[in-house]
This record gives C-alpha cells, structure tokens and sequence, in this order.
C-alpha cells in the first residue's frame, strides 16, 4: 500500500501500461477469464445497473465488460495517464463519462445517483485513509438500494494483529 503521492508516480510514470492491466489477470488464464469466471459471477445479481461508478479503472480492464452492463458508467481515476487511455480506448462508448480526481474525493458524482459501485485490483494499493474517504463518501453518492463491490487490501488489518502477537 503506497501514499496517494506514490501511487499518482507510480500509475503515472513508474508503470508500464503496455498490456493495459492485463498482466495482472495472466494467472487466471487471461482477463476475459477472470471476469467471467470469478467477478461476474460475485456481481450479477447487481447488474445491469442504471449508474455504475468504477473507481480506479486503470487503461479500463474491467471497464470493457462495466460499459456494456450499465445505462451509465462514471470512471474515476487519480491519474490523468489511466482517464486519457479510457477515453481513447473506449471512445465509441457514449456512455462513459471520465473524471481525474485526487485520489479521494468524489465531489463530481451527485448525491444518490450512483447504483452500483465497482473497485477492483486497485484500490488494493491505497491506505486505509483513501478507503475511509470513499466508503465516507460512497454512502451519500449511491441510492437507497445501490450496493458497491470494492476489492481492497487488509494488510493493515494483519500488521495490528502482528503487533497485538509481540
């Protein structure tokens, strides 16, 4: 887990986007398999949604499948890098609407318009304080029966319990 600064110079700069994510999917047997075989099958209840936020879509490697399960898709993205490959790369879709934020706030997203929410190998790299922010947040931006699904670290969570076993 990095500081919002390390993480903007990494996903920037640092961070070599020319499989646009999918690297990380490898071990799955590749992205499409991934999504089809283990995050669909934990969000389908949840989809097709009227909004969708995706929070930190990176060169937008779930953002291909979110797009089409939605009548409305908000991507959001500390790094300017990530939002401009998304626009490029998705720029048939009328759909998506693209934000750069700094890593915390949601302030462009209006209040109860967002029904379903979607974070996931992303966030896994952001403190604790970044995850209070958005969940703070998060809870005034969806409906009354929106719902989110966040991947995110506990790394945290191990550490104190490491500390509490000294």
């Amino acid at each position: 887990m990095g500081s919002l600064d390390d993480n903007r110079s990494v996903w920037t700069e640092g961070w070599d986007w020319s499989q646009r994510g999918d690297e990380w999917s490898g071990w799955w047997g590749g992205t499409a398999a991934m999504w089809y075989s283990a995050l669909l099958p934990r969000i389908h209840a949840f989809v097709p949604a009227g909004t969708t936020l995706e929070l930190a879509p990176g060169f937008g490697r779930w953002t291909q499948y979110l797009k089409d399960l939605c009548d409305r898709l908000i991507v959001v993205d500390l790094a300017q890098n990530c939002i401009d490959a998304c626009r490029e790369r998705f720029r048939d879709a009328a759909n998506i609407a693209y934000h750069v934020n700094d890593g915390r706030s949601l302030d462009m997203i209006d209040d109860e318009s967002v029904d379903f929410v979607f974070s996931f190998d992303s966030l896994v790299h952001a403190d604790t304080d970044v995850i209070d922010a958005y969940l703070s947040q998060l809870r005034h931006k969806l409906t009354a029966d929106g719902v989110a699904f966040i991947h995110h670290s506990n790394a945290g969570a191990y550490r104190a319990s490491s500390e509490l076993a000294r």
